[in-house]
């Protein structure tokens, strides 16, 4: 539990760096998988010190991590600490091994976005809250996966009788 509190209270740190405030803090902080209201964010800011503190931590350099840390000296964060890449992460073994791995960008930053709310069947959300932890996602990014899978395999024309050509 002390995990989730303090994996959410990054994502707020984060927001902070960002500049985000009210309910655009609230929106971004809730695309990460938390569910978090305006004055959820004020009372998990207070209790790092406040948003002044957090600006002035930021400001001088201080990681996500090590502002956690620093408000919450008692608590082991370890799980939380990153772990920088190694070469090969990087760039993939040389001589051919494994593909290149290459930086996708979010697509919150190729399209557009909308806020859409939607109520599912219980036994669905479990499953979706389930299968988000196994894929190491947040249950919006993994449904955002499912629905542009499932998406791209509808025909785009209307006309059943005319088959699609996947490269018109």
């Amino acid at each position: 539990m002390i995990h989730q509190i303090r994996a959410k209270q990054e994502r707020i740190i984060e927001a902070v760096r960002r500049g985000l405030e009210g309910l655009a803090a609230v929106e971004f902080i809730q695309q990460s998988g938390y569910a978090m209201t305006s004055a959820g964010i004020v009372k998990h800011l207070r209790s790092m010190g406040g948003r002044g503190h957090i600006m002035d931590l930021i400001e001088a350099g201080r990681t996500n991590f090590e502002i956690l840390q620093g408000s919450f000296p008692e608590d082991d964060l370890s799980h939380m600490k990153p772990v920088p890449p190694s070469q090969e992460e990087l760039f993939g073994e040389q001589g051919g091994g494994q593909p290149i791995h290459r930086l996708v960008p979010h697509p919150e930053n190729l399209y557009e976005m909308r806020k859409m709310a939607i109520k599912v069947p219980a036994d669905l959300y479990e499953a979706i809250r389930l299968a988000s932890k196994a894929e190491g996602k947040s249950q919006n990014d993994l449904i955002i996966d499912v629905l542009t899978s499932a998406l791209s395999r509808v025909p785009l024309h209307a006309d059943e009788n005319r088959p699609v050509d996947q490269y018109e």
